[in-house]
């Protein structure tokens, strides 16, 4: 259900699009794939200098995704390098799926794949150098794992990745620069809540925050963990695990939510931790077990029925907001108190960005741009007619720029107010 819901939220809402006006503020666009339309997500457009990577694989051919790499100038879109499957020897199979799968340090790109080919499942993390434009190392995880890499956040040389059995939760560190995968801490289940210990977890996902520091200096990572029981089958419960990476111990662990589908989007914020599951925000103490407020997302008529779809997509935050993209509607709450600040129509998904303060995000076939304290569509950018739409990966931009890609062309696009 949870691999689903991520694949119906990607897919592209094609409608026609006639204004020439809402072409304005493409400073370059590249053919990236001449075969056929891309297929996978996208690598997410790292940026280095003045290089930007982009993605093509064409559609499959059998169960090998023919993946490339481009390395393009940010001014100009021309191609500085590229890079291809038979670069990252030994893995076999190079494709971009999950949303949160690389972590960036300067010119050192980390990321990790979790599909695999038939009959042997491939697992393998890897590192590019986007100034010299080549793969560093490609090191193997072990496919006892049946869940690798749906986030990855970093801090420092060191790179931090999800790993899940069906019994177990573990957290690998990778060193950045030589590929080292340190002996992974496992979550012991005396480190669960009472309700997670006794039925015998079974664990779906983890989502991470960004790694973010107590008073001490000390780097803590926070992680929403799905998981299922054989008392509660149809149930997802999500358990909020606070871990201090430096000094390898448990912060807390709490139970959000015993019940309810879908995934537990999280972010850290100025002190506090936001979980987004379902219809509901919920905001913890990012240093102790304590929970802040809880809000729900949903819209009512006056007779108790929700309007429109409110379920959760993606959960962020800025300054003063916390902010929830359902699947046709964006919520605002005042991060502080959990005061709704507002409740707007918008194409959801779960692959928005805020860059210098502006909200990017595909929505329905187009690029919008969005003020996020008002939740106003400040501005909208087409494809060209035969380009399907913008892609589902998440929008990267710096120097006013901001790059993303439709399903045949790269796209650099003027910043809004730049």
């Amino acid at each position: 259900m949870i691999r689903l819901l991520i694949i119906l939220s990607t897919f592209p809402l094609l409608y026609a699009c006639t204004d020439e006006k809402l072409t304005e503020g493409v400073l370059w666009k590249t053919p990236l794939n001449q075969k056929s339309l891309i297929y996978d997500h996208g690598i997410g457009y790292p940026i280095y200098k003045n290089t930007v990577v982009f993605h093509s694989t064409p559609v499959p051919n059998g169960t090998i995704h023919e993946s490339i790499l481009h390395g393009l100038d940010t001014e100009t879109g021309k191609e500085k390098w590229r890079l291809s499957n038979k670069d990252f020897y030994p893995k076999k199979n190079l494709e971009f799926f999950t949303l949160d799968y690389l972590y960036q340090r300067e010119n050192i790109v980390v990321g990790c794949d979790i599909k695999g080919g038939i009959p042997t499942p491939e697992c393998y993390a890897y590192a590019i150098d986007i100034d010299a434009g080549k793969v560093l190392w490609v090191k193997p995880i072990s496919t006892d794992y049946r869940r690798v890499g749906f986030t990855i956040k970093g801090m420092g040389k060191y790179a931090y990745i999800d790993a899940c059995t069906d019994n177990k939760f573990s957290l690998m560190k990778i060193d950045i620069e030589t590929g080292e995968i340190s002996v992974p801490f496992e979550v012991p289940t005396s480190d669960l809540p009472e309700e997670i210990r006794t039925e015998n977890p079974v664990y779906f996902n983890c989502f991470q925050a960004p790694i973010y520091k107590n008073i001490n200096g000390d780097d803590l990572v926070a992680c929403s963990l799905i998981t299922e029981s054989d008392a509660k089958p149809n149930d997802l419960m999500v358990t909020l695990y606070v871990y201090n990476l430096t000094q390898n111990s448990k912060v807390y662990s709490t139970i959000v939510t015993l019940k309810d589908d879908g995934n537990a989007w999280i972010t850290y914020q100025d002190g506090k931790i936001l979980i987004g599951k379902y219809h509901t925000v919920y905001c913890y103490d990012a240093f102790e077990n304590k929970k802040l407020w809880e809000k729900s997302v949903m819209l009512y008529d006056g007779v108790g029925l929700g309007s429109g779809n409110d379920m959760i997509m993606q959960i962020l935050s800025t300054k003063n907001l916390a902010l929830a993209y359902c699947v046709d509607r964006l919520v605002a709450f005042d991060i502080n108190t959990g005061l709704l600040k507002y409740n707007v129509l918008a194409p959801g998904s779960n692959t928005a960005s805020i860059i210098d303060g502006i909200i990017y995000q595909r929505e329905g076939s187009d690029l919008g741009m969005r003020d996020p304290n008002t939740g106003s569509l400040l501005k909208r950018i087409a494809t060209g007619r035969d380009e399907q739409a913008f892609s589902s990966s998440r929008p990267n931009g710096a120097d006013g720029k901001i790059f993303v890609h439709s399903y045949t062309h790269a796209y650099c696009i003027k910043a809004w107010g730049k």
